[in-house]
């Protein structure tokens, strides 16, 4: 695939990563994301949160302290939870700041504006909330075999746009985020063996979080406040009173005689 892809693509690749995710690999990875979005998200404290991704059956955010958790999805499907907002990510039908945290769970990868989904997920959040967006590391053994695998044979996450986490990061400098943290995680091989998952499943544990090899980036920012600056008043100058003097000023006094 070209790094412009139709709409029609792009829900393709939206279900095939869906059922990729119920792969061995795929598993291990989405246990991987869930612990590392619970951790970034433990701090975050308000009420309405949006979670735009993959699919309602592929939740990410469930363990958050926020009360009402809604997912904006694409399309209609016939088991939809109730709380579901039926938009495409790229011009969300919602108003502007509304939601305290908004998760990208890999919506960037399989967007076909990922600047504008980006834009949308900062319009409908409240100044001061927060932004988690999980992503594809196209620097690491995933990203080579991505650009290794054809075209005709790209499935899951093979199929999807790699954005990297400098390249978001730029992206949200503009949009005026404060970005906290960007992380890489999961450094198992991407081949669905279990020997191979199993054999790297430490190495999380090993490497530090700011070595940009792993499987995906996890990237915790915040939207700033913009402060209005009131315009100066603009005050009329008082006009310098003067005394004049008076010529032949007549006392109460001198009127009595």
């Amino acid at each position: 695939m070209t790094d412009r892809f139709k709409e029609t693509d792009f829900l393709q690749v939206k279900g095939d990563l869906e059922l990729w995710f119920q792969t061995g690999l795929g598993r291990s990875l989405l246990a991987s994301q869930r612990a590392s979005i619970e951790t970034a998200i433990a701090g975050c404290y308000g009420f309405h949160q949006a979670e735009i991704g993959v699919s309602h059956r592929v939740p990410v955010g469930n363990h958050s302290q926020l009360g009402h958790r809604f997912y904006v999805l694409s399309g209609w499907e016939p088991d939809l939870p109730e709380n579901s907002v039926i938009s495409r990510s790229e011009e969300i039908a919602l108003e502007h700041d509304i939601a305290d945290l908004v998760i990208l769970h890999h919506a960037l990868d399989f967007s076909s504006a990922p600047h504008q989904t980006l834009r949308e997920a900062s319009r409908i959040l409240k100044p001061s909330g927060h932004l988690v967006i999980v992503g594809f590391n196209p620097v690491s053994s995933w990203g080579l075999r991505r650009l290794l695998t054809p075209g005709s044979r790209a499935y899951g996450p093979w199929g999807c746009r790699f954005i990297s986490g400098s390249r978001v990061e730029d992206w949200l400098s503009l949009l005026d985020f404060k970005v906290g943290a960007l992380n890489y995680h999961f450094y198992a091989l991407p081949f669905n063996q279990q020997r191979f998952i199993n054999r790297f499943s430490s190495m999380d544990n090993i490497l530090n979080a700011k070595v940009p090899l792993g499987a995906y980036y996890l990237i915790m920012a915040q939207k700033q406040v913009g402060q209005r600056v009131k315009p100066a008043s603009v005050w009329r100058k008082k006009a310098k009173v003067v005394g004049l003097p008076v010529a032949n000023r007549v006392n109460r006094s001198d009127l009595d005689h």
